[in-house]
């Protein structure tokens, strides 16, 4: 027999070598965690969180440019700045807004054929650039909008 028993070996567990992530990055930031508010009275409703949530849910259902819209709107009120745009070629950007232009034309005539009145389009004036505009700007210069030539010289009155 030994004459110093041994002591009794404790067994500790360790935790594990990584943190548990499992509920890390849930849907509802902890800022935006709603709390209790003593204040409120349960029967008081708020319009805009109503609002908000309607707005959001409504959000699911967009395609397209709608849904880059809403995204980019969500980015603005986080960040408050706007989302950089990625660059793309003239050439197709060109034939981008011309399928947009004919995609438009298409849903406004649908519009117009099942009845649905919607707001006219103001129409805007496009500057004429023809041939002959340019040799004339080029020889002769711009056009007065005031005052007359005289030997060469534009005289405009006081």
């Amino acid at each position: 027999m030994p004459k110093n028993p041994r002591n009794p070996v404790l067994v500790v567990s360790a935790p594990p070598p990584f943190p548990d992530f499992s509920n890390f990055g849930s849907n509802v930031p902890r800022s935006k965690e709603k709390k209790y508010d003593y204040h409120k009275k349960a029967n008081d409703f708020d319009f805009n969180d109503a609002a908000r949530e309607v707005h959001k849910l409504g959000s699911t259902q967009f395609t397209g440019k709608q849904r880059k819209e809403f995204n980019n709107d969500q980015y603005k009120s986080l960040t408050g700045r706007e989302k950089k745009k990625h660059k793309v070629p003239i050439k197709i950007a060109r034939g981008i807004r011309q399928a947009a232009a004919k995609k438009e034309a298409r849903l406004v005539t649908e519009m117009k054929e099942a009845g649905i009145v919607t707001a006219s389009k103001s129409k805007t004036r496009r500057k004429t650039y023809s041939e002959q505009n340019r040799r004339n700007m080029r020889i002769h210069g711009p056009a007065p909008c005031s005052g007359f030539m005289s030997k060469g010289v534009l005289r405009v009155k006081k």
